[in-house]
Order: C-alpha cells, then sequence, then structure tokens
C-alpha cells in the first residue's frame, strides 16, 4: 500500500462517523493507522485535509501541508513539505561508557527506562532509543490509489545510506523509482547544497530487490534494498566535475557502489594500482561477479575475474586472474630450481553442495603458473594455504557410520602430492554393541596411493645430486579397536585393545630409515632451494606385504570438584565459582608391528606407525562460573590448566644415531578468558631427559576498548628432535607431537604485537610488528592512519620489512600505500599484498 493511500484514508477516517471510516478502511487494508489535520472538507468526491497533516503508521511518520483524495477515482494528491520520516525505536542493555556515548548522539533520543542486576552483581542500564530520519522529501505526489503509479515532482530521499536529489522522479506499480536529473551521495550535506563529494546523473534507476518492502508500503529503507544504476554520470569532488562515468551501477545487498582501489608504492611492485567491480547479477540464486583489472609499475598489467553463486544448498566459487610479468623472479631466491615465464595466472574453482539432508559433495580445482605466483601477488591465500589441491569428495551419513569417496590429483608439477585415485573410506564412530557394555570404534580404507613428489626445473648440486622419487601402491587398511568402560565409585576405567591390517600391493626392498625420510621431506621444499643431503629412495622390488599392529592401553581419570556459591564479582562477571580438577592416567602399547616401517612406502602416518610403550599423568584443572541472566545461566569457563609428563618404557633411536632417554616431555597448555574481550593462552614444552626447554608460546588479545586493541604473541622454540607418540585408540593432547613421526624442528624466537589506538577525535591507528629476536630482523611492520571525514575516509599505510639476501645480508623492503573510501560503507582496510576482498563506497 503507497503512502498517499495512508494519507487519504486516515483523513476520511478523521472526517467521518467511526463505524463508517472503519469500514471504508477495512475495504482497503487493516493496518494500525493514525492522522490529524487542522482542518477537513469535503467538495463532492474529493475529501480534502488542510494544514499540519500528520500520519502515524507502524513505524513511519508522514507529514505533508495538504492533501486530497477522490474516493471514486483513487487519485491522491499531497501537497507541500511532504515528507516521510522513518522512526526505529530499539531497547538494549548498556553500561555507563554507551549511555554517555547515545545521550551525546544529538540523532538519538535517549530514555532511561530501568536498571538491570545480573546474577554476579554487575548493574546494567535498560535503555529506549528513538532515532528519527526523513527517507523522502518533497514538494508534491500525485497519483492513483489503483495503478500504483505516482509523480513525486522535485525528488530528495535516502536509500541506503545515500541521498538523491532530482529535478523529477517517478514510481512505477513494481516499486521502482527513476529520478531525473539526480545529483547522489552517501554525504548527508548534499541536502543542504555544500557536499563534500557527488555523483550527478541524467536519470538514476532504484530497483527494489526481490521480497523488499517498497518505501510507500513501509518506508523502512534499511541497507541493501536497492539496486541502483545511474547513466551518463560525473563524479563531482565540491560540486566540481572530476570523472566521467557513463554508467554507475550498485548491487543490491552491498553497502557501497562495490567499487574497490587502492594504490600506492611496493619495493617489489614498483608504483601500483588495484581496482575491483562488484556486481549482483541474480537473486536466486544469488550470484555475484567481480571484475580486477591491476598496473603494477614493475612487473605488468593484470586482470581477472571472481564469481561466487551462491543457493540454498550449495555454494560454487570461480576465480581466474592472469597477469604479464615482466620480472617474474623478483622475489625469488638465486638457488631456486624452478622457472617461472612472464604469463602467470591462478585459475581456481570450488563447490560444496548438500545433495540430501545425509549426503555432501566437495570439490576443488586449482591451476596456477608457477609455486611463486600465490605468494607474489596474493599473499592472504598464501598464508592461508601456500599448496592448494585438487580434489573431490563424495560423503554419506548413515545412522551409524559415514562412507566416503576421495579423490586427489596433483595438477601442479611443482607441488609434492600424495594422490588418492581414489580412495574409499568408512569410518564408524565409537559406539555400544548389543548392550553389552563393550563399544566399537574402526574405519577402513582402500584407495590406489601415488606420490608425485616436485618436478624441478633445474639439477640438484648439493648432496649427492639425487631429488626424491615417484612411488605408488594400493592399500587396503582396517582399524579395529573395542573398549570397555568400568566405574569403580569415583574412578573411571576404560581398558582398550584392537589392531590394525594393512595390505600394500607394492613396497620398498630398500631401507629408508627415519633419518632418510627426513632429508627427502628437507630436500623436497617448496621454496625450491638447494639443499645438501644424501636422498636415498625406495625401490619398488619388495613385492606385495601385509602388516598386523596391535594395540591395548588403559585410561584411568577421576573428577574432584568443589563449588563457592557465595563468590560474586560484578567487575570479573562472576556469579559462583566451580574448580573442577580431572587426574589422569593413560597407558599404550603398541608391539612391534610385524612389516619394518622402512620398507613401506610412505604416504601418511598410517605408513609410519612403530613400536609404542610409555605412560602419560597428566592433570586437568578447570576454574568455571555462571553467566548469563537469571534461569538463563551457562557453565563459563573462566580458565584452563592442562600438565601432562610421558614416561617411555623403551629407547628409540633418534635422527642423529643416539638414542632418547625413558623421560619423555612435561607439557603445559593454558587458557585464560576471564572477559568476553581478553584471552591469554600460553604453551610450554620442556625435554625432562635433557632438561630443556623445547617450546614456550605466550599471547593476549584484549579489546579495552572499542577504540583501544592490543595483540601481543611471543613464540620461542629451539633446535630438538621430538620422538613419537601415538596410540590408534585414545587422543592425546599435544604440543608439537602426537604423530608415529619422529620430527626435527628448528629454533627460532620472534615477537609480534598489534595495536589499534585513537590519535583524535576523527583520526586512528593501527600498528603490527613481527620482529625475529634471533636474526635481529623486522620480519613485517605496518603502520596505517585512518582519518574520517564527514562522508569519506582517508587510509595511508606504510609498511617496513627485512630479509637476508643470497649473501646472508639484510635486505630492506618498503610498501606504501592510501586508499579513500565512503564511509557510508567503510570495509576496505588496505593491507601490503593482502586480499583483493571487501569493497569500498
Amino acid at each position: 500500500m503507497c503512502f498517499a493511500a495512508l494519507f487519504a484514508f486516515a483523513l476520511i477516517f478523521t472526517s467521518m462517523p467511526e463505524a463508517a471510516a472503519q469500514d471504508a478502511l477495512s475495504s482497503l487494508f487493516k493496518e494500525d493507522v493514525r492522522a490529524t489535520a487542522a482542518k477537513l472538507e469535503f467538495q463532492g468526491n474529493n475529501v480534502i485535509g488542510n494544514g499540519d497533516v500528520k500520519l502515524r503508521y507502524k513505524d513511519i511518520y508522514i507529514t505533508c501541508d495538504k492533501v486530497i483524495v477522490n474516493m471514486s477515482t483513487k487519485d491522491v494528491e499531497a501537497v507541500g513539505n511532504v515528507k516521510l520520516i522513518r522512526r526505529v525505536t530499539d531497547r538494549s542493555e548498556v553500561n555507563n561508557e554507551e549511555l554517555k556515548k547515545l545521550q551525546a548522539n544529538l540523532k538519538v533520543k535517549t530514555i532511561i527506562e530501568g536498571y538491570v542486576s545480573k546474577p554476579s552483581g554487575k548493574q546494567l542500564i535498560l535503555v529506549k532509543t528513538i532515532t528519527e530520519k526523513i527517507d523522502w522529501e518533497g514538494e508534491k505526489a500525485v497519483g492513483n490509489l489503483t495503478s500504483g503509479l505516482f509523480d513525486l515532482g522535485k525528488f530528495e530521499g535516502t536509500f541506503d545510506n545515500y541521498y538523491y536529489r532530482g529535478e523529477s522522479a517517478e514510481r512505477e506499480a513494481d516499486g521502482s523509482i527513476t529520478i531525473y536529473n539526480v545529483e547522489m551521495s552517501s554525504c548527508e550535506y548534499l541536502a543542504e547544497n555544500h557536499e563534500h563529494y557527488s555523483v550527478s546523473a541524467s536519470k538514476v534507476r532504484l530497483i527494489p530487490r526481490q521480497g523488499a518492502a517498497d518505501f510507500m508500503d513501509k518506508g523502512n529503507r534499511e541497507q541493501g534494498k536497492y539496486e541502483v544504476w545511474a547513466y551518463w554520470c560525473w563524479f563531482n569532488i565540491g560540486g566540481v566535475p572530476v570523472i566521467p562515468l557513463p554508467v554507475v551501477h550498485k548491487p543490491a545487498d552491498q553497502p557501497g557502489w562495490g567499487w574497490h582501489v587502492r594504490g600506492g608504492h611496493d619495493t617489489d611492485w614498483g608504483y601500483f594500482i588495484q581496482t575491483k567491480k562488484t556486481w549482483a547479477v541474480w537473486e536466486n540464486p544469488f550470484i555475484e561477479t567481480s571484475l580486477l583489472l591491476d598496473y603494477y609499475g614493475s612487473r605488468g598489467p593484470g586482470g581477472g575475474i571472481e564469481m561466487d553463486i551462491t543457493s540454498e544448498k550449495s555454494r560454487t566459487y570461480g576465480f581466474a586472474y592472469g597477469l604479464y610479468d615482466r620480472q617474474p623472479e623478483k622475489e625469488a631466491a638465486s638457488d631456486q630450481r624452478f622457472d617461472i615465464d612472464k604469463g602467470r595466472y591462478d585459475l581456481k574453482l570450488n563447490n560444496l553442495t548438500h545433495i540430501t539432508p545425509r549426503m555432501d559433495f566437495r570439490g576443488q580445482i586449482e591451476k596456477l603458473s608457477d609455486i611463486n605466483f600465490l605468494y607474489d601477488f596474493f599473499r592472504d591465500r598464501y598464508d592461508e594455504d601456500p599448496q592448494p589441491p585438487t580434489f573431490a569428495s563424495l560423503d554419506y551419513q548413515f545412522n551409524r557410520f559415514t562412507a566416503s569417496v576421495n579423490y586427489r590429483q596433483r595438477i601442479n608439477s611443482f607441488f609434492s602430492e600424495v594422490e588418492r585415485l581414489p580412495e574409499g573410506r568408512i569410518d564408524v564412530p565409537r559406539q555400544e554393541l548389543f548392550n553389552t557394555n563393550i563399544y566399537y570404534q574402526g574405519e577402513t580404507s582402500l584407495g590406489y596411493f601415488r606420490m608425485k613428489w616436485r618436478d624441478y626445473d633445474d639439477a640438484r648440486t648439493l648432496g649427492n645430486g639425487v631429488d626424491p622419487k615417484d612411488y605408488k601402491s594400493v592399500r587396503f587398511d582396517t582399524l579395529h579397536m573395542f573398549y570397555y568402560p568400568l566405574k569403580f565409585d569415583w574412578l573411571n576405567v576404560l581398558p582398550r585393545a584392537g589392531f590394525r591390517l594393512t595390505y600394500y600391493s607394492n613396497t620398498s626392498k630398500t631401507k629408508v630409515t627415519p633419518s632418510d625420510l627426513n632429508t627427502i621431506l628437507n630436500v623436497d621444499n617448496d621454496q625450491g632451494a638447494q639443499v645438501g643431503g644424501d636422498v636415498v629412495n625406495y625401490d619398488d622390488k619388495g613385492g606385495g606385504k601385509l602388516r598386523f599392529v596391535a594395540e591395548t592401553g588403559l585410561e584411568m581419570n577421576t573428577k574432584i570438584y568443589r563449588s563457592w556459591n557465595e563468590v560474586k564479582s560484578a567487575f570479573w562477571d562472576i556469579d559462583g565459582i566451580r574448580h573442577v580438577m580431572v587426574p589422569y592416567i593413560n597407558y599404550n602399547f603398541i608391539p612391534q608391528p610385524t612389516l619394518n616401517r622402512d620398507k613401506i612406502y610412505y604416504f601418511d602416518d598410517t605408513d609410519r606407525i612403530d613400536e609404542q610403550n610409555f605412560i602419560r599423568l597428566g592433570l586437568v584443572n578447570r576454574l568455571q562460573t555462571r553467566r548469563g541472566d537469571y534461569n538463563k545461566e551457562e557453565i563459563y569457563t573462566w580458565a584452563s590448566v592442562e600438565n601432562y609428563f610421558d614416561f617411555h618404557f623403551n629407547r628409540e633411536d633418534d635422527l642423529d644415531g643416539d638414542k632418547f632417554t625413558y623421560l619423555g616431555d612435561f607439557g603445559t597448555k593454558i587458557t585464560l578468558d576471564p572477559f568476553a574481550d581478553f584471552h591469554i593462552n600460553s604453551d610450554i614444552l620442556i625435554n625432562t631427559g635433557k632438561f630443556s626447554l623445547n617450546k614456550f608460546l605466550i599471547g593476549f588479545t584484549y579489546d579495552i576498548t572499542e577504540e583501544w586493541k592490543v595483540t601481543f604473541n611471543y613464540n620461542y622454540q629451539r633446535n630438538f628432535t621430538e620422538r613419537s607418540i601415538y596410540s590408534m585408540g585414545s587422543s592425546l593432547t599435544d604440543i608439537m607431537s602426537g604423530t608415529s613421526f619422529i620430527r626435527k624442528y628448528s629454533k627460532f624466537q620472534d615477537i609480534e604485537f598489534k595495536l589499534q589506538f585513537p590519535i583524535c577525535d576523527k583520526t586512528r591507528g593501527e600498528i603490527e610488528i613481527s620482529y625475529d629476536l634471533d636474526d635481529k630482523m623486522v620480519r613485517d611492520s605496518m603502520l596505517r592512519l585512518i582519518r574520517t571525514f564527514h562522508c569519506w575516509e582517508l587510509a595511508l599505510e606504510y609498511g617496513f620489512k627485512q630479509d637476508k639476501n643470497d649473501n646472508k645480508k639484510k635486505e630492506n623492503k618498503q610498501t606504501f600505500g592510501i586508499m579513500f573510501y565512503l564511509t557510508a560503507a567503510p570495509q576496505a582496510k588496505i593491507t601490503a599484498k593482502q586480499s583483493r576482498g571487501g569493497d569500498g563506497g
């Protein structure tokens, strides 16, 4: 129902007998309408309301000077200061600081309705906020209630946080609005004729997305209701035309116009500019596509497309980007064994589909031009996954087990990949058998496996000059574990026993020891650098072999706790305290498997299982409280600390020809969450056999206020070899181990620091630093200054980092970036070589 209809019938309601007015209103709509006017007149079929016409409909408040309604033709004319005002009412619980911010906002009326006491004793203030905003205003609106067509005359309105001012406008029956000779901006000063920027156009079409409310019906112009098309435009700064734009488009459901523009200077790129334009192509399924056009002064031009298709049961993402790189090896090491062509690209397609409530499909294919492309130009994606796989997986959830088929193949020759061509598997979660108190857990898989090591372009010159050699085998693997839980008063006892049977169609006659396998993994490095060491490869002369592995173990634990319900703290948000202490013992024994692992092809940890005979002593402490409103409290873990110690009954060989001691690791994991915005975590790993600190990590994040946020991490690790600690049927807390693999770790020591802070009322800053304490180098750093103007923001960023060149000398690299974006939607943030996502205004 358009707002003119509300004018007319509301005024009829004020000038007719109550019963007749109710009948007239109910014949067209049944909404709650209240209206007043200084004077009502009747002239034939016309009803005229004069003077201070006011109408309130739900959260809409409409005013005008005069309205005329013809009851026969349903023609309506509203004249003089016609305004559509949206009144938004909300209730919330705030603290004193938040209340002061609300009261300082002149656009918000704040009413204190009461006070709320939380169970912890914390006091909050219950407030009601009322915000009024003009969505549309003009001098005249003429139309017909039946057809829904209206001439809005001179137009001024607000839609999706943008202001529009035009010489004339029309409203069509489908709710779309066409404005002629229009000026638009996110700057509200447009109404006062001194906007900072604007876009002028000969015609603008505002098209409501499917299901969006028409502003004449409900007037609730929340963000993302309209798709905007503007034709023959100029971008103006301070009223001066600067850039001609034939067409401007803003997709529905996007706060900005779909543009992302970033420019600056980078040591590796030179001067650069990156642009991205996003369109919403279709509503259902939702299809969004983006065009990327970039230029790097020292490297060359690049561009691509991105597409995201989302429906109720699936999502498909596609990405294609190419770049002509004049210096493709600019960031590569001099001893890198890969050749990089000037034509560089990334092609990616992935899909997730819920075929049925129980069946899911997941798949991805990604083809890259070279191993360095993501690192050079899409650093955020590289950090997330430096070696993106190509795979397909089909899973079906049965009532008691899951069946899946997986296919994985290498399509990038510079990656090392365990191919599954394919693999089928069945996973059975732990469950009771026939009410016997015997529990079963198992997994079975059958697949054709092929290990494909990287194909280097240049020969290896160090060590024995040999590269890792590919191998393949059919592998059938089945694991069956059985449990018999017992409870003796305060003590829980869980004995377990099981076995694993694995068949390989091919094995090796040549032994590849743990030390040899670590050499293979070191030589096969993703940077393609020359690495020393003599590579010993598997052969294919071992024939088919069957391996049997058994495991027995015993877990025991108990729970000790005490509660203090009277302890309360409003500051710490504590409503009672409960201390829970869980001491536990876990013994595990795996006898020597029937087949030596040195002659089994390595695909994953399943192939490296060896003798295990250890006991773990552990203690978990948890400090808990209640949080939430009365009768809605939930248990909240305020702090958690776990300590464990491993003692081995056998002495395993390390990678240097010596033997590990019987004494294993002493590990500590600490987590503190006293507030929702304050988090501390720490990991400590001590080798008790050598009394050495192998690993120490501590970090915290603290959102002090909305403006002040700080993050700090310290991470230390020494050179050490970690022995295997592994169980086929029990979960083990671990910091560096938890596998059947003996691993070597390298020394490093670094700190990371991030700070967000206010500088003045409209300026804020961000600092990020990553520093290598051993090499005394700044691994990465960034200083970002953001200045908020009335309707736009300016962001400046300076980045600095250091690395070692081929001569082991420090090399400095710098980045400078600048970005403008509109405050109607300040989503973009400039970060060197980081995400290309997010649209500016």
